[in-house]
């Protein structure tokens, strides 16, 4: 007799007056390592009950045990009640949830081996009974610990389950091949509870040891088809059902190693145009770059693997077409290699231009901006300030550094450290902590104090610089603009004082109290201060006048302005 649920058959031999037998199958289940604490409890006590009859000290009602086995269908709710316990486990990860079924099953399995797995269609019934059952014990469950929530989460209970089909499946498969053990020993065929199949005939024989053969599960059509059609069915080794799970669990190992979601593995699983080896080849060569799989690499590999593994090159900073070529001028102008890569892939191809256009400018106003924001073009703050904009705002960067004021801000963040060790020199290290003094750390109280330093007897204080209002301050520039021309004996040119006074800035600093004078005497301080003589001939030479390279006048070298 084989053997599934030996508490329910050991109770119908009981019944049946078979004493040794029925005591053997109670003994079965006592030494099982995997039994249920209440099985085991039910045996034993069947067990005394059997060896007090033997010792003659007590009368046994057979009947009554015929009536309990009727009543001792093995149910799967220890299974439901595990995946319940699963679910709210503190496991995440796909290891972790792996970790926790792993140790949990060994407490199911001799309620999984009392299940009778006929054939594959036996199988499948009970993995969507413990789908649809386990499903509904976590709702239940959910109510009763958050009755606000929803429902459970879709994707954690799918990841659960699919875990655990993956893990009970050799149980219920080699207990399957346990049973067509048994049906050729015994020629026993009817115990695959099949009115059609009364005799194990030699072609049923044959069936079932290819079966057993194949470790795989009885395909019931076969016992129905011609023998020709059903070897051909055993000689393939792809396309049957057994071939089909096994490249399902390779795809899934493939998916995990990559760490997709369970989303994603949900939605690759049930393409049937993601071929397998497709799958491998594109995960061999982004481990040969030493990348790992991305969502939109499986998806564009079923759109052909070229186009998958291009964007893997793409990833792996491997540019290819017109992107490379965007990449090289990119890095010609002084991007990051990093940052270039990142550009020049995400980037749409009729907005390289743009981006490119838009970095020479902000280094170009830097240039011929140098006496105002004191910032030369060569500071690599300044380019790392750009590149970083660029590669967050991409097509859009030019809206941003211009017309929204990002590059001014830029600028002057980069200035404060020059303003900052002005003040100090004037003022002394105590400045710095007025309360004032993000009021005068600006880049108008810089020039302002400037103009005194170089146009008046003496600096003022603290909070008289502060007093003086940009619209005070307009007379007391052309003063000192009309005195310093005075005391040098320089005129400066019609068509330079033109010029300067119609230049308007690109990132517009300029305010309504702004004069043409004042513009002038920030270029002359900006080359006193780096040793420069304002005379006659340097205001014909026209190194003043807007777009001149005063840093490149300068012939200097370094990423700093003096002060």
């Amino acid at each position: 007799m084989f053997v599934f649920d030996p508490l329910s058959q050991g109770l119908d031999l009981l019944a049946q007056r078979d004493l040794q037998r029925a005591e053997s199958l109670f003994l079965r289940v006592i030494n099982d390592p995997f039994v249920q604490e209440d099985e085991l409890q039910q045996a034993r006590s069947y067990l005394n009950d059997i060896r007090s009859c033997q010792a003659g000290t007590k009368t046994l009602d057979f009947d009554q045990y015929g009536q309990l086995s009727k009543k001792t269908t093995p149910s799967l709710e220890p299974i439901y009640k595990l995946m319940t316990e699963i679910y709210f486990s503190k496991a995440e990860t796909f290891p972790e949830i792996t970790a926790v079924i792993s140790e949990a099953v060994p407490k199911v399995i001799n309620r999984l081996k009392q299940v009778k797995i006929r054939d594959i269609l036996a199988r499948d019934a009970l993995f969507q009974k413990i789908e649809k059952m386990g499903l509904k014990a976590i709702k239940e469950e959910l109510k009763k610990v958050s009755p606000e929530t929803k429902g459970p989460e879709v994707f954690r209970w799918k990841t659960i389950y699919r875990k655990f089909i993956e893990q009970i499946n050799p149980i219920l498969l080699e207990r399957h091949l346990e049973l067509l053990g048994y049906v050729l020993d015994t020629g026993d065929i009817a115990i695959l509870d099949d009115p059609k199949l009364t005799v194990l005939t030699a072609k049923y024989r044959w069936i079932v040891e290819s079966t057993l053969h194949s470790k795989w599960y009885l395909m019931r059509s076969y016992f129905f088809k011609a023998r020709s059609e059903i070897e051909q069915q055993f000689s393939k080794k792809e396309g049957t059902r057994k071939f089909w799970e096994e490249v399902k669990y390779k795809k899934i190992t493939i998916f995990e190693e990559c760490g997709f979601e369970e989303k994603h593995i949900q939605k690759f699983l049930f393409i049937d145009k993601l071929n397998y080896k497709t799958l491998e080849e594109i995960y061999d060569f982004a481990r040969e770059l030493g990348l790992t799989l991305i969502p939109r690499d499986v998806s564009l590999a079923l759109r052909g693997i070229k186009k998958a593994k291009d964007h893997i090159r793409e990833r792996g900073g491997h540019l290819m077409g017109a992107r490379r070529e965007f990449q090289g001028q990119l890095i010609e102008l002084g991007f990051s290699t990093e940052n270039a890569y990142q550009v020049a892939r995400h980037a749409k191809r009729a907005n390289n231009h743009q981006i490119a256009d838009a970095f020479r400018t902000c280094l170009k106003v830097a240039q011929d901006e140098i006496y105002w924001y004191r910032v030369p073009r060569q500071s690599q703050k300044l380019k790392a300030d750009i590149e970083e904009q660029c590669c967050k705002h991409l097509s859009t960067v030019r809206i941003h550094l211009f017309d929204r004021g990002r590059l001014n801000k830029l600028l002057l963040q980069i200035g404060k450290s020059l303003i900052r060790r002005y003040l100090i020199r004037h003022y002394g290290e105590s400045v710095v902590g007025l309360h004032c003094f993000f009021r005068l750390a600006t880049v108008h109280q810089y020039y302002k104090l400037k103009f005194f330093h170089y146009h008046m007897a003496e600096v003022p204080s603290v909070s008289e610089l502060i007093k003086v209002s940009r619209k005070d301050f307009v007379p007391l520039v052309k003063e000192g603009y009309n005195n310093f021309l005075k005391k040098k004996r320089l005129v400066v040119p019609k068509t330079l004082f033109e010029k300067v006074e119609a230049y308007k800035s690109v990132t517009e600093w300029e305010d309504p109290y702004t004069t043409t004078e004042e513009k002038f005497l920030l270029r002359f301080w900006f080359l006193m201060d780096h040793g420069v003589s304002i005379t006659q001939g340097l205001l014909n030479k026209e190194v003043l006048a807007p777009g001149a390279d005063l840093w490149g006048f300068l012939k200097r070298q370094g990423e700093e302005c003096e002060s």
